[in-house]
């Protein structure tokens, strides 16, 4: 904090005068003396601006103070004793009237000497700052190497600047807050962050935001070129610059936390990458002996086979147990993969959570009671996200309940993500057959598109080529049958399916355009 308007007043050197009632506790960031009528274009804001009114018109009194508060000047010092033998009682009615401390400077008093006055006083509380920042350093490097590690960090952090302070993980939920209270700031934190990504379509390097009231520093922890977290310090003022040292300092020191968990935590990751490829690539006993050496809980059969992930995050055609986590667009699913890892039911039930690819992960859980809710949960931490379980099944029968799963979550979540339950078992997708994988606009339009010709025919005609067509192709295209289903003659048949085929302009003996026939009247009858 620079020097404030009561300091400089007590300056009985000085022999300054307020004139009026105003806030004394107002800080003056620099001293500036301009006799120009209007000087705000050099004025930055927060200065004392020093003037004998030598050329300034009465009349323009007003005018002048209004630019001078609009613009932010932290008081106004008239000098008298040139200009002006007494401080113009129209400038004092003015300054009033606009909010604007004013000062008498005495004619004895020279201008360089309440410029040198505020000038050592802020190099004074710079001064006092930096020695500040520097304790306020080693406390935290010390709170970091105590049993508290950085939650101690965070505690004394908060204790120095006398602000609540928040540590966000990379998802965005509160790790670490002091006050504890504190913690219900992490949701209007990770709104302002989300709401500036979108801005500037990138990263958040540094920010500032407005968290109910209190002005809150965010500062990114970053560690190997990403970002695996952010600080949040907030009070009703802005930290000064030195305190924003101390804020960086704090960060260093929590990057190392961040650094030693994520390693941690990518360590763990691939273990249990390297059970899951063993028992989804059908070696059962392997995967077992392996998950006892590296000491991953294989949850007991029989087991579920879970695909999660964001619906729309990409195009099927994964790589199975690639662990493709780190490439370029490897954190899409981290979020939906750390809220699985983190899930207490699952951790309790043994669940093996691993990446799959870059847009899924695989949960193998047992088969028990409150299993699909769990992973229900799961999904419901993360919009957006989707999710196909399989039936329980032995070990060795895991890599089929994968592909299954894995099939339905590709063909169902990926172009029907709005029209689909969040969790879908795969047996339930695959019990509605092809039909139910169809039920959309497109298909619909598809069918009648393909069968409008019948349609434009019947308008005209009495008739029913549709009922014929139907009756055909049920009867896999034997004319006896059908002609003896329809009660017709079979050359009256031949007639109507030539009459079809020319309005079709399509060949009833290619199965490929009788599948289609079928596939589009079924999609008829169904809607």
């Amino acid at each position: 904090m620079g020097p404030t308007l009561r300091w400089l007043l007590n300056r009985s050197e000085l022999r300054l005068r307020a004139l009026g009632e105003f806030d004394e506790q107002r800080t003056v960031r620099w001293v500036h003396v301009s006799e120009l009528t209007d000087p705000t274009p050099y004025l930055t804001g927060g200065e004392l601006l020093l003037t004998t009114g030598m050329h300034t018109a009465p009349p323009h009194w007003d005018g002048y103070v209004g630019r001078l508060a609009a613009h932010g000047v932290a008081a106004l010092g008239f000098g008298v004793g040139l200009g002006h033998e007494e401080v113009p009682e129209e400038l004092v009615g003015a300054a009033g009237r606009a909010g604007l401390p004013l000062l008498r400077v005495p004619e004895p008093t020279p201008f360089i000497a309440i410029s040198e006055a505020v000038a050592g006083a802020i190099a004074r509380t710079q001064d006092e700052s930096l020695t500040t920042a520097l304790a306020a350093q080693h406390d935290l490097i010390g709170a970091a190497l105590s049993p508290g590690g950085p939650r101690a960090v965070v505690d004394e952090l908060a204790r120095t600047l006398g602000c609540w302070v928040v540590v966000l993980d990379e998802t965005g939920a509160a790790r670490y807050a002091a006050p504890h209270a504190s913690r219900r700031h992490a949701a209007r934190i990770r709104a302002g962050l989300d709401r500036l990504r979108r801005g500037a379509h990138a990263s958040v390097h540094a920010a500032s935001l407005d968290v109910d009231g209190d002005q809150a520093a965010v500062l990114p922890i970053e560690s190997q070129g990403r970002t695996t977290g952010y600080l949040a310090a907030g009070r009703s003022a802005p930290p000064t610059p030195a305190e924003h040292t101390v804020l960086a300092s704090a960060v260093g020191l929590l990057r190392l936390d961040t650094s030693y968990r994520s390693a941690g935590r990518e360590a763990n990751r691939q273990k249990r990458l390297a059970v899951l490829r063993l028992a989804i690539g059908a070696h059962a006993e392997l995967a077992e002996s392996t998950a006892d050496t590296l000491g991953v809980t294989l949850p007991a059969a029989p087991l579920r086979v879970a695909m999660l992930g964001r619906a729309g995050d990409g195009t099927h055609g994964g790589h199975g147990g690639q662990g493709s986590h780190g490439s370029q667009d490897g954190g899409r699913v981290e979020e939906l993969l750390r809220a699985a890892e983190e899930h207490l039911a699952l951790k309790q039930a043994g669940a093996l959570v691993a990446p799959y690819d870059r847009y899924s992960l695989v949960v193998l859980l047992p088969e028990a009671q409150g299993d699909l809710q769990a992973l229900e949960e799961v999904l419901h931490r993360v919009p957006g996200s989707r999710g196909v379980v399989s039936e329980a099944a032995p070990l060795p029968e895991v890599p089929d309940a994968l592909r299954r799963a894995r099939s339905v979550f590709y063909g169902v979540f990926y172009g029907r993500a709005k029209e689909t339950a969040r969790l879908v078992l795969a047996k339930d997708v695959v019990t509605a057959g092809l039909l139910a994988q169809l039920d959309n606009p497109g298909a619909y339009g598809w069918a009648d598109s393909l069968l409008e010709p019948l349609d434009r025919h019947a308008t005209r005609s009495k008739l029913d080529l549709i009922s014929t067509l139907h009756v055909f192709l049920a009867h896999n295209g034997h004319i006896d049958a059908s002609a003896t289903a329809l009660g017709i003659h079979r050359h009256t048949l031949r007639y109507r399916l030539d009459r079809i085929t020319e309005l079709l302009d399509s060949d009833l003996e290619d199965p490929t355009a009788r599948a289609e026939l079928w596939l589009a009247l079924l999609l008829r009858e169904g809607r």
